[in-house]
């Protein structure tokens, strides 16, 4: 059976409290209206391309500009996809490591894929609006001007999208941790196992050592009978085994 560990508890607890917040926060977020609130925020401060001007597009019978990504509802989706993957995973790893199958290179995978969907995520919740070539925004104005710009009711939309910004700063961390903890893990193992073998003894070498065991073992009774005949032939002088000496 491959090695496998325990996940420690404080690795647990947050990987708990991350994972269970991600998930609310991205689902908090997902409704199609919550990052047009955003967008037509900042547009309207100018901050970014305003999203009421496409009707001007509409009736010139002009294609407007593709949304962009970081006011998309695909980004919703997909943040919300990855921060359900990260809460299937942990229960997963949970049950595995309490059954004490779980793996080192199981883990290695698992944290490889997250950590990666993670960077995406924040590509992605970074990434620009250009499509106003007036009001280009290279970053979404709520990460940097913060909320004190933002309208009063649109703040709460406001700091829910920082606070999933920050989760997944996170959750990047986390899985990255853990990525490095267990490839760690494994290279101990394995300088472990090298340093054990190296005290195995060759078959050959086992061989030729149980054979001068064995004739150093025959040479010792070889000697001992030699000792005692030498104490006893004294003793023998005075019976001598001839036959014709009896009486």
């Amino acid at each position: 059976m491959p090695s496998s560990t325990q996940t420690p508890f404080t690795l647990i607890l947050a990987e708990t409290v991350v994972s269970i917040t991600a998930v609310i926060l991205f689902c908090i977020e997902y409704p199609a209206d919550f990052r047009s609130r955003l967008w037509e925020n900042g547009g309207e401060l100018g901050y970014n391309s305003n999203p009421n001007q496409r009707i001007y597009f509409y009736a010139n019978h002009i294609e407007p500009p593709e949304v962009p990504f970081i006011w998309s509802q695909s980004l919703a989706a997909s943040n919300l996809a990855i921060a359900m993957l990260g809460l299937v995973v942990f229960v997963a790893r949970t049950i595995m490591s309490r059954l004490r199958y779980l793996p080192h290179h199981i883990n290695i995978i698992y944290d490889m894929i997250l950590f990666s969907l993670w960077a995406i995520s924040l590509a992605g919740q970074t990434s620009g609006d250009f499509s106003d070539p007036k009001h280009p925004s290279p970053h979404p104005w709520y990460l940097t001007r913060g909320c004190s710009v933002s309208w009063d009711r649109t703040k709460g939309y406001c700091h829910t999208a920082q606070a999933g910004f920050a989760i997944s700063v996170m959750a990047e961390i986390l899985y990255g941790a853990r990525l490095i903890r267990e490839i760690v893990l494994v290279a101990y193992a394995r300088g472990q196992q090298h340093r054990s073998n190296e005290f195995v003894l060759n078959p050959d070498d086992a061989e030729s050592t149980e054979g001068l065991y064995t004739d150093g073992e025959w040479e010792s009774s070889e000697q001992k009978a030699t000792r005692n005949s030498l104490v006893l032939s004294p003793v023998l002088a005075f019976f001598p085994s001839n036959s014709e000496s009896r009486w």
